[in-house]
């Protein structure tokens, strides 16, 4: 992985201690009516997830889902961490709407617009 982004993100959560800004995750079997801020829910059932779902973090409360089924495209991954944060790549970018462009890592949004350019800010490792 490039280091200077690995630098650049070090910084940007130095910078937010807050957990309470982070996003969590919940696994359902079908998706809620009302969708709680900062929650990223996993539709499925035991043996696998093919949904997430959460609230667009640009406050527009539009609905995002995406796909997590790997012989599609597009397609996205999702980690689960120790602490209850979850990690999604790739960046979602909204085509309509907000068109709102971020990556959900650790439970924090990264605004792209924010984000310097790499060729390849995440290997192959992130499953």
């Amino acid at each position: 992985m490039n280091r200077e982004f690995l630098r650049w993100l070090s910084r940007v959560f130095r910078t937010s201690k807050d957990s309470a800004e982070t996003f969590q995750w919940a696994k359902v079997e079908s998706l809620p009516a009302h969708l709680a801020a900062k929650k990223l829910y996993l539709v499925g059932d035991d043996e696998c997830e093919w949904v997430a779902a959460m609230s667009c973090p640009c406050g527009c409360r539009s609905v995002i889902q995406l796909s997590l089924a790997r012989d599609r495209r597009p397609s996205w991954r999702v980690r689960r961490h120790r602490n209850g944060t979850v990690s999604l790549l790739p960046s979602v970018w909204r085509t309509v709407g907000c068109r709102s462009h971020f990556i959900l890592y650790q439970g924090r949004i990264i605004w792209c617009h924010d984000m310097p350019y790499f060729d390849d800010p995440f290997d192959s490792s992130f499953n």
